[in-house]
């Protein structure tokens, strides 16, 4: 039943995020590989429909292991400047993670998805 349930969020995620009227160019951009035990940078570059960066928005992450039910890694993101916004996730595992991003641009929301992957650092 979590799967089905799973499957039609994602379904309406999807359809949220084809219907929306704005045109924001998101990029995510991640590490290769984390340290067990450190924190791990998480950035998200927003770009407007003319391409110039965005200022000032309102942005959160939240990451989730696909496949995978360990809860979600909520990301608070600061803005750095340039349409840069930057915050640290304490990632446990490697695998292939979902990151939902949020955007809330003086009202003009965008809600997405990007998919990463991440291996570990650390020997065994």
């Amino acid at each position: 039943m979590k799967k089905f349930t799973g499957f039609i969020m994602s379904l309406l995620l999807i359809l949220m995020v084809g219907c929306s009227s704005n045109n924001f160019e998101i990029k995510l951009s991640t590490p290769k590989s984390f340290t067990s035990g450190q924190s791990t940078p998480i950035q998200v570059k927003i770009l407007d429909p003319d391409g110039k960066p965005v200022k000032g928005a309102k942005v959160s992450t939240k990451l989730d292991m696909q496949g995978m039910s360990h809860g979600d890694i909520s990301i608070n993101m600061q803005e750095k400047g340039n349409g840069v916004y930057v915050g640290q996730a304490n990632i446990e595992m490697e695998g292939d993670y979902i990151a939902t991003i949020k955007v809330d641009d003086n009202g003009e929301k965008w809600l997405g998805e990007k998919r990463f992957s991440i291996v570990s650092n650390n020997s065994q």
